[in-house]
């Protein structure tokens, strides 16, 4: 990517934009992480994505005056800001970049689609069982958990006290076994 970043530093809790603020480009995390989150009416709290170090967020605001989401460090966080302007300027004249954003908006139309599968399960413990199976790793039964579990619980539309129950019942009737940063179904 030929864009000069600014990088950015945050401190974990620390806002780097808020719902309704001009979109001035988007990001790519360098450390840490970020959480994307909406706020409902009655304040519940709506975790979009949660970008990780490597990955791109926020890369619908060069087609919005404002963004629709707050973007909060989870941990200390450094994020390199590519400016909007000059985005939208590379992309009008480089195939590959459009290419690859394409690319990259498709894979969260993917991931939405799932989610709102996953989210139609009614049955906690259904609706665990089918996103770890769907988001198991090579061997099919070891689901590697990046960042917090209240997280996967938010992604996955449960309660975080929802959640922890169901693990534990489903670790108590050995379907699966927990590790340090795993879960393995059996």
């Amino acid at each position: 990517m030929g864009l000069k970043p600014t990088i950015r530093q945050l401190a974990a809790g620390e806002t780097l934009f808020a719902t309704g603020d001009a979109t001035r480009g988007f990001f790519v995390v360098r450390k840490g992480q970020i959480r994307l989150v909406r706020f409902g009416a009655s304040g519940r709290e709506t975790v979009l994505f949660v970008a990780r170090p490597g990955e791109r967020f926020a890369e619908a605001s060069l087609f919005a005056g404002t963004y629709h989401c707050d973007a909060q460090a989870v941990t200390e966080s450094t994020v390199a800001c590519f400016p909007k302007t000059e985005a939208l300027a590379m992309l009008q004249n480089d195939a590959d970049a459009r290419l690859d954003l394409t690319a990259d908006f498709a894979r969260q139309v993917m991931e939405l689609r799932s989610a709102l599968t996953l989210r139609d399960i009614r049955s906690a413990r259904e609706r665990l069982l089918a996103h770890l199976v769907a988001q198991a790793g090579a061997d099919g039964r070891t689901v590697a958990i990046k960042g917090l579990l209240k997280d996967l619980a938010a992604t996955i539309g449960l309660t975080p006290e929802v959640l922890y129950r169901t693990l534990a019942q489903l670790e108590a009737q050995r379907a699966i076994q927990r590790g340090d940063g795993t879960i393995t179904l059996t």
